[in-house]
Order: C-alpha cells, then structure tokens, then sequence
C-alpha cells in the first residue's frame, strides 16, 4: 500500500514537468564528399550531398551548415527534395563570416528522401570533412547544433552472405574431423 502511494505521488509530480518539457531534437546530418572534376585551373571542385534524418520539418523550420572562411569558397545550391527552399551564402573575410548553406522548409513534413547537394571550391589542404550545423526552428530560434558526419556505406548484402557461408562450411568440416576421430 505504502508503494503505491509513493508512485502516485511520484506520478503527479513528474508528470507535469514531462508535459511541458521542451521538444528535444534528434536530427543526423551526414554527407558523402565527392571530388568534382575542376572547371578553373587552381581551383578544386567539390560536392557535398547530405542526408538528414531523425527530424520533421515543418513549414520555415530548417537548418543551416557552415562553410568555414578560409577552406570554402563558391558555394552553389545543387538540389534540394521538393518543399525546401535554398540559400548559400559566401564566406566574407571583410566581415569575417563563415558561408551558410541554409535550408528552410516551405511545407509541414518537407520531404528528405533525396539528399541535399551543394558544389564548393575545396581551398584547404586534403579532404573536406565535417561542418558544424544548427537546426531552427519556425521563430528561427537555435534548438539542436552539431556536426555533420561522413555517410556510412552499407555493407554489401552477397560479401555479407559469402563470408556467412564460408564460416558454416567451415565448423560443418570441423564438425566432420572431428567426427571421424571418435572419442
């Protein structure tokens, strides 16, 4: 009996808090980096598609990732899934500012079947690799940051069933030796 009254009273209390605790966000931002064949000599041609996931958009909540000032430059808006609208914004010494690709829904439940590709001229020194990114939402207030993270390939589903199989022949063969050999 004792038990019980505590849960309840546990319950009326945090039940409350629960219900007006703030959304939290999820969101996964990954990207695949595929080096472009270069139009201007000297200048090393990039693409970034990115792949969000874990997050609803609706209408003007969006997100924005980082071209950082000194390692980008011509930032260009590919393609973006239907109900998106684009912007890019250039890194600016003067101010200094980094570039922004910013995306912002223009209907509940913008769609994020297809990636989100952007071209840039790489002016760092190897690869291009993570961004920082903010997600806002419909006041355009900041409610999750992060980084962005190289997509993982999935693995190849026959290699996958090859080496499975390959394991099974190999402890029936075990199994086999081992029966030949008596106790």
């Amino acid at each position: 009996m004792r038990t019980s009254a505590f849960a309840l009273l546990v319950s009326l209390i945090v039940i409350p808090f629960l219900a007006f605790a703030p959304a939290t966000y999820a969101i996964s931002i990954q990207y695949d980096a595929i080096n472009l064949a270069d139009i201007t000599p000297g200048k090393d041609l990039w693409q970034y598609s990115y792949f969000v996931s874990d997050q609803v958009f609706n209408t003007d909540e969006g997100f924005d990732v980082f071209f950082a000032l000194g390692l980008y430059e011509g930032i260009n808006p590919v393609s973006a899934p239907t109900g998106w609208d684009i912007l890019a914004f250039q890194p600016d010494s003067s101010l200094p500012q980094d570039g922004i690709y910013d995306a912002q829904a223009v209907v509940d439940n913008a769609s994020l079947t297809d990636p989100f590709v952007v071209s840039f001229v790489w002016l760092g020194s190897g690869l291009p690799g993570s961004q920082a990114f903010e997600v806002f939402d419909s006041s355009f207030e900041v409610v999750a940051s992060g980084q962005t993270a190289p997509a993982v390939a999935p693995v190849p589903e026959p290699s996958t069933l090859l080496l499975v199989g390959t394991g099974l022949v190999g402890i029936g063969g075990l199994r086999m030796r081992l029966r030949k050999r008596g106790p």
